[in-house]
């Protein structure tokens, strides 16, 4: 019997033979999104729809051991991981439920580091921890959060809109967090304070893009919009899928911030492979006809973001997914975050 290991098909393999083992499982008409997008969007009232998604945390894959990173970063994170997907849909985070699993080692005084953290931006967002479940277990601690996001149905941004010469942009910088990881296994190399400082907590806090995908959504303006959290790579080609284009990336407009460029400095990297593939930026990944940039751009920043950055433009799937270097158009390394690839 020739029974493959979840490591040997991988993570995206995985979760669509799990997905087509659902079947039919799911298709009421109240369903707006199912399977297959950042979350799930199910009908409410008076034309609002409700946004679910969950997303754990685990230790020594999402996060150092309890040792090596404190509890308020892991509870943080772990809420935080889940709003990007709520933001991705146009959605605002309402309710969280939250389960863990705990190794019997496991310090107390952790535990309530970490609730602090979720504590921290569930009141920032005005987020309500509703309960939920505590379990043991032998293996690495994990969080694991249920998450319900509010949205209009009109105002739905799924992956599936892009359309051919729409403009791509991006929020905020790309691939500070693929540094944090970096040099979180390298504690010999030597940073300054600032940019240690600031690609750790882009890797241990990221700061999901709410207020961001609020108004996107809501300007009308967008016709696909999802998160980044498989690297920009990765994440172009799912979006491409959904939607049935291909896509051209401009690598000299990818937004990278000065912190990476002395990051990558010291690593002796090139800048442009952490913000293509590095992963978890949780930054929104958008496409709008290129006569409404300008106007997104303006939008957005009124909403409190910084940057919203064209840096490529969608074309026909026959086109494929290319990047537009100084030397010529290439074909982009199929390449994204995988569970079950190390």
């Amino acid at each position: 019997m020739n029974d493959k290991s979840a490591k040997e098909i991988g993570e995206f393999a995985l979760i669509e033979r799990l997905r087509k083992k659902l079947g039919s499982v799911g298709n009421d008409a109240d369903v707006i999104v199912g399977n297959g997008d950042d979350a799930a969007i199910i009908k409410a009232a008076d034309g609002k729809c409700w946004v679910v998604t969950c997303d754990a945390q685990v230790g020594g894959m999402h996060f150092p051991s309890s040792e090596n990173v404190s509890g308020f970063a892991v509870g943080y994170k772990s809420l935080a991981v889940n709003m990007s997907d709520v933001a991705a849909m146009g959605g605002r985070p309402r309710f969280a439920l939250i389960s863990l699993g705990i190794p019997e080692e496991t310090p107390i005084s952790f535990l309530d580091e970490m609730y602090g953290g979720v504590r921290a931006l569930s009141e920032q967002y005005d987020i309500l921890v509703l309960g939920g479940n505590v379990t043991r277990t032998s293996g690495p601690l994990f969080v694991d959060v249920f998450l319900v996001g509010e949205v209009v149905e009109e105002k739905i941004l799924r992956r599936s809109g892009a359309n051919i010469g729409d403009r791509i942009l991006v929020t905020g910088h790309l691939g500070n967090a693929a540094a944090g990881l970096h040099f979180s296994s390298r504690p010999h190399i030597q940073l300054s304070e600032d940019v240690h400082a600031s690609i750790t907590r882009a890797q241990l806090k990221p700061q999901p893009c709410v207020a961001e995908g609020v108004a996107i959504s809501e300007s009308g303006l967008a016709n696909a919009m999802m998160d980044i959290s498989d690297g920009l790579a990765g994440d172009i080609r799912h979006l491409c899928e959904a939607s049935g284009v291909g896509a051209l990336l401009w690598e000299s407009e990818l937004p990278v911030s000065s912190t990476l460029l002395e990051a990558a400095s010291v690593a002796a990297k090139k800048p442009s492979e952490w913000a293509l593939y590095g992963g978890e930026d949780y930054e929104l990944l958008v496409t709008t006809p290129p006569e409404s940039v300008e106007a997104l751009q303006e939008i957005v920043r009124q909403a409190g973001g910084a940057l919203l950055t064209p840096i490529g433009e969608i074309v026909p799937s026959f086109e494929g997914i290319s990047l537009k270097r100084a030397d010529g158009i290439f074909a982009l390394e199929n390449f994204a975050w995988e569970h079950f690839s190390g």
